[in-house]
This record gives C-alpha cells, sequence and structure tokens, in this order.
C-alpha cells in the first residue's frame, strides 16, 4: 500500500479512534456504525455510499422514537424490510444489510449518546436524539468522501442486481420475517440484544433460496466463533477500552478484506466480534450476552430458513404446474 492510501486510511478512522479515546467513546460507537453502510455503499458507487450514512441515521433515529410501541415498531421493519428487498433490483441490497440492522439496535438496543451533560441513553431527549442521528449521518459520510478517495480507480466487486421478480420475492419474504420478529423482541422478549434476531434475518435472507441456506451455514458458524473470540478479546483488555476500540477497528479492517478476498464465513467471524466490542458494555456485561447472542442468532437462522423453505417449495410447485 502507497504512503498515500495509509495516510488516507489513517484519516477514515482518525475521527471515531479520537472519539473512542475521550469521554466521549459512545459517540465513537455511532460514528462506527455509520461508516459500516457508507463503506459496503462504496461497493455500489460513490452515490449510494453518500446516501447510506444519513440513510442509517434517520431510520435509527425513527427506530429510537417507536421503541416504546411494539406494533408500530414492527410495521416500520418490516417496511424497511421490504425496501430492502426491492433495492435489490438495483444491487443496493448489501447496504441495506446493513442498514436494517442498525435500525434495529436503535429500536431494540438502546443506544447510548455522549452529550456535556454526561452520557444518556439516545431516547430521554430530542437533542440526544438530534446527537445520536448526527453522528451516525457524519461516520457514514465521511467514510464515502475519504473512502471514495481511497477507492478511486479499484474494481470492488458489491452486490449483483437482480430480477425484479427475485427482488420482489426476496422483499415479501423479508418483510414478513423481520415484521414477526421484531413484535415478538419488543413485547415477549425482555433483553436488549434481542436486536440480534434482526441483525441474523437482515443477513442471513438472500433475493435466492440458494444463497440464503449457503450464507446461513457461513452466519451461524461465524457468529458463534466470533462471539467467543470477542469474550476473549474483552476477557484480557477488559481494562483498557481504548485498546478494545483498537482492536475491533482491526477486526473491522481484517473483514472488509474477507468481503472482497475470502469465503463469507471468514467475514461473519471477523465483523461479529468487531460489532460485540463496540456495541457491548464492560466485560461482565459482554460475556453474560455472548449466549444469548448465540441463541438469538441460531433461533432467527432456523426460522428463517424453515419458513423460506416452505415458500420455496410452494413457488416450485406452482412453476412445475404452471409448466
Amino acid at each position: 500500500m502507497s504512503p498515500k492510501k495509509i495516510g488516507l486510511v489513517l484519516l477514515l478512522v482518525a475521527p471515531m479512534v479520537a472519539l473512542m479515546l475521550s469521554p466521549w467513546k459512545h459517540d465513537g460507537t455511532l460514528v462506527y456504525l455509520g461508516m459500516l453502510p457508507a463503506g459496503v455503499g462504496l461497493l455500489v458507487g460513490r452515490g449510494p455510499a453518500l446516501v447510506a450514512g444519513p440513510l442509517t441515521a434517520v431510520c435509527m433515529a425513527i427506530g429510537v422514537s417507536l421503541s416504546d410501541w411494539p406494533l408500530a415498531g414492527a410495521l416500520f421493519m418490516a417496511a424497511l424490510g421490504a425496501c430492502v428487498g426491492l433495492s435489490a433490483v438495483k444491487g443496493w441490497h448489501g447496504i441495506g444489510g446493513f442498514v436494517g440492522p442498525q435500525t434495529a439496535f436503535a429500536l431494540i438496543g438502546g443506544p447510548l449518546v455522549a452529550l456535556p451533560s454526561g452520557t444518556v441513553g439516545a431516547s430521554t431527549s430530542f437533542g440526544a436524539l438530534a446527537a445520536m442521528a448526527g453522528w451516525v449521518a457524519f461516520g457514514g459520510l465521511w467514510t464515502a468522501l475519504i473512502g471514495g478517495v481511497l477507492t478511486r480507480g479499484m474494481h470492488l466487486p458489491g452486490p449483483k442486481a437482480v430480477p425484479r421478480r427475485a427482488a420482489t420475492y426476496f422483499a415479501v419474504a423479508l418483510a414478513i420475517l423481520t415484521g414477526v420478529a421484531t413484535y415478538v423482541a419488543m413485547g415477549w422478549i425482555d433483553s436488549p440484544n434481542s436486536w440480534w434476531l434482526l441483525l441474523t434475518l437482515f443477513v442471513i435472507v438472500q433475493p435466492y433460496f440458494a444463497a440464503t441456506l449457503s450464507r446461513t451455514a457461513a452466519r451461524v458458524g461465524g457468529t458463534l466463533a466470533g462471539a467467543v473470540l470477542a469474550g476473549l478479546v474483552a476477557h484480557f483488555l477488559s481494562g483498557s477500552p481504548g485498546i478494545l476500540s483498537a482492536v475491533a477497528l482491526v477486526l473491522t479492517g481484517a473483514a472488509a478484506w474477507a468481503y472482497l478476498k475470502r469465503p463469507y464465513w471468514v467475514f461473519t467471524l471477523f465483523l461479529t466480534p468487531a460489532v460485540i466490542l463496540q456495541t457491548s458494555g464492560g466485560e461482565d456485561v459482554l460475556l453474560s450476552a455472548d449466549l444469548e447472542r448465540a441463541l438469538f442468532t441460531a433461533a432467527a437462522a432456523v426460522v428463517a430458513v424453515a419458513v423460506l423453505a416452505v415458500g420455496h417449495g410452494i413457488l416450485s410447485s406452482r412453476s412445475r404446474t404452471t409448466t
């Protein structure tokens, strides 16, 4: 890598690292959450990358605003799932695969934001909500601008566009699954980690059934291994939050490399601990929640595959009948 690109990489991560090493580390987490969808957006183009951050910020703000209303939250996530599915016509569903989980985190996970008066929940005031959205949007825009310069001239293999018929089925399936899962998570499960149900659905449900099966096996295995890795990192570095953030950043970089060069399970192995380290509390909270995350991931995967298998069977039988 040339000195110029190294400098751009350092510039790209500088705001997040600076916040993570300051009393406003929770704002660094929000910047990180905005960077992820914009980074995937760069695989599609600079325009989608520029939109990804502000779109994530708006969706997260809506999610926080609906956090006390399970039915409204479920309807919103169903609508978002449908939009992600339909965006596959343009190949933008990879971006949606990050916008959706970030929104689920805002809706269920209780994001925190650091204000001059102290660290508070994003739902406590309009100022906290606006600050959360602002940091997320900043992370996305910064990534799109600096990342756009960094990746100029590079061939990036982004998600491929799919036919409208497949995108429509994808949208319906994702809307139903995410809507029901959101209602269950908000109404029946008393755990802020239940947003991992939604995260799992957004990343494993794909436009084609065969791709969903492949993604499911890779996701479950990679998530379980990544959760163990996060627990080990948190155990040995529990007294060094700055180093934890640096490790999360390195893992994210490794995930970006794996996304382009390696099988999906390797990407998941690196990204899972990065997300866990950035969105969890201290070591005790992280370790106690690891089992919950594993259970939520496995449960969502099993239900999704079962439902989609039934739908795939019905569509296949109808196709044979019409021919």
